[in-house]
């Protein structure tokens, strides 16, 4: 098959490295991940050996796939990772310079988890307090934040939550728990069409995607969460003389 043969003017090339990179961005294909062999790639998009090469060429120039010799080829996409020594609120707005923030609670109840449950050193069947909120900048949404908590721990956080109520500040008041730390892994993903629902996206743009765990002042998990921000309002800034200083602020 010719390998400059074109679909809607696109090359075949470019649309396989389209689709592999878009699955990367969405996290189908992970980091780490070994990629399909090239023959199965062939059969896959129906092309020859000669177009799926120059597809993950292009992966590779751009960084997201490595090609380890005798081996393969594996996603490549490093994510940002840091420990925080303070903490600015449920989600890592700074706080309105010019605009309101709003948070709206789209759902809350205990569920269980066994992946965050062992995240947060839970013994397991544990349950947990699930809270998913949209945050607003005046009246557009930016973010989708959902948290992850002991409901053994916090057995009153479910029905005391509320849209105007500051978590960490809650926990501090009623459990005595003093936040001390964080762990964050950042990447960037393609929305989905439930979070490109929330957001009420008309183009499609890159999302902040983050994944938190909380610290007590005893260095133990209390909280997981996962939030998602948008790029194209949203400037994620780093002070590197004082690595606190990390919060989502407005582009300019």
């Amino acid at each position: 098959m010719n390998s400059v043969k074109t679909i809607a003017g696109v090359p075949l090339y470019k649309k396989i490295y389209l689709d592999i990179k878009q699955k990367i961005q969405q996290n189908i294909l992970k980091t780490d991940e070994k990629l399909p062999s090239e023959q199965y790639l062939c059969q896959q998009y129906q092309v020859s050996r000669i177009t799926v090469r120059k597809a993950l060429k292009l992966l590779t120039d751009e960084g997201l796939v490595v090609t380890i010799q005798g081996k393969g080829s594996y996603v490549n996409v490093k994510k940002m990772r840091g420990r925080l020594e303070q903490i600015e609120g449920f989600s890592e707005f700074s706080e309105s310079r010019s605009k309101t923030n709003k948070k709206i609670i789209l759902k809350r109840e205990i569920l269980q988890n066994s992946q965050i449950a062992k995240i947060l050193q839970l013994s397991e069947p544990a349950d947990l307090v699930y809270i998913k909120r949209i945050s607003q900048t005046g009246n557009e949404p930016m973010a989708i934040d959902e948290a992850w908590l002991s409901a053994e721990r916090f057995p009153e956080l479910l029905t005391n939550i509320h849209e105007d109520t500051s978590l960490y500040q809650y926990l501090a008041d009623k459990y005595h728990e003093t936040l001390a730390s964080s762990y964050r892994e950042i990447s960037t993903i393609l929305p989905s069409s439930e979070q490109a629902r929330l957001l009420a996206l008309t183009n499609v743009v890159p999302l902040f995607d983050v994944n938190k765990t909380v610290y007590n002042q005893f260095d133990q998990p209390l909280e997981f969460s996962h939030y998602v921000v948008r790029g194209d309002k949203m400037v994620y800034t780093i002070d590197s003389k004082n690595d606190s200083n990390i919060y989502f602020n407005h582009k300019k």
